[in-house]
């Protein structure tokens, strides 16, 4: 009798315990839609920048890569910029659904931050990216990936790219390391 008291109570126990919040499923009609739109992004695209989705997808998926680190590669970085956050992560989703974005570990600073940024980085506080370090950025992926796909000038980059990251992050001319995080974890332009 005593266990059978103790075992329902063991049951109430767990059953009244909260579910842990499930991660949310891609809708599979947002992977084929993103699919057949890699790089557009507001009505604009360049070769380099789907170079840069393509090799993202391919680090991504790389035998061994469990942890998921897309903010640790130049080429996933950069296509966050030229393609929007929110489609690359939704498109990194669709390749892995074991992929939880709001998981991922934060924007490598030493591998990826800090070179878009140069020795300015390493001073006490850091500095923030500049539209030149940006333009610098995305040309250095660009060629370091073979590809000859580079944007048509840096007003381009400045009108149809650097501009949704400023606006975004609401930081100015320059965007901060805390701000540009955020805006690869959370930005939806």
């Amino acid at each position: 009798m005593r266990f059978f008291i103790a075992f329902t109570s063991l049951i109430s126990i767990v059953l009244a315990l909260p579910n842990p919040a499930a991660r949310a499923e891609i809708d599979p009609n947002t992977c084929t839609a993103l699919a057949k739109n890699v790089g557009n992004y507001h009505y604009q695209n360049f070769g380099g920048c789907n170079a840069m989705i393509r090799d993202c997808v391919s680090t991504f998926k790389a035998e061994g890569n469990a942890t998921h680190n897309p903010w640790g590669s130049n080429s996933c970085v950069a296509a966050a910029t030229c393609w929007g956050a929110g489609s690359l992560r939704d498109y990194l989703q669709c390749q892995d659904s074991t992929f939880d974005p709001s998981s991922a570990p934060t924007l490598d600073y030493t591998n990826v931050y800090a070179p878009i940024v140069g020795d300015c980085a390493w001073q006490e506080g850091g500095c923030p990216i500049t539209f030149q370090n940006y333009v610098d950025f995305i040309y250095r992926t660009t060629s370091d990936l073979g590809s000859s796909g580079y944007p048509s000038s840096t007003e381009t980059l400045r009108n149809y790219y650097w501009s949704y990251v400023i606006n975004w992050t609401t930081s100015g001319e320059t965007v901060p390391y805390t701000n540009f995080n955020d805006f690869l974890f959370y930005s939806r332009t």
